[in-house]
């Protein structure tokens, strides 16, 4: 993965706040920012996929839900499958 520069425009009060953890977790000020980052676009790319997940859900009937179950196969659990 390659690293670009990118200039991170944030209010001093924040920077402070960022400074003061990044030394409490014993980490530098840019690896904190990227971490944050980084959970920070999971977070929301979670968010948006719900999201999805919940219209798709919304104009789902229960007739089209049981049509999909129907086509599953009736083969009790194996031993590794969990329930």
């Amino acid at each position: 993965m390659s690293k670009s520069s990118f200039p991170l425009r944030i209010q001093s009060d924040e920077r402070d706040r960022g400074r003061r953890l990044a030394e409490e977790l014993g980490v530098s000020e840019n690896r904190l920012y990227a971490e944050l980052i980084h959970d920070g676009l999971l977070i929301r790319e979670q968010m948006l996929y719900m999201t999805k997940l919940r219209q798709l859900a919304a104009s789902t009937t229960t007739a089209d839900a049981m049509a999909i179950l129907d086509k599953a196969a009736d083969d009790l659990p194996g031993p590794t499958d969990t329930y």
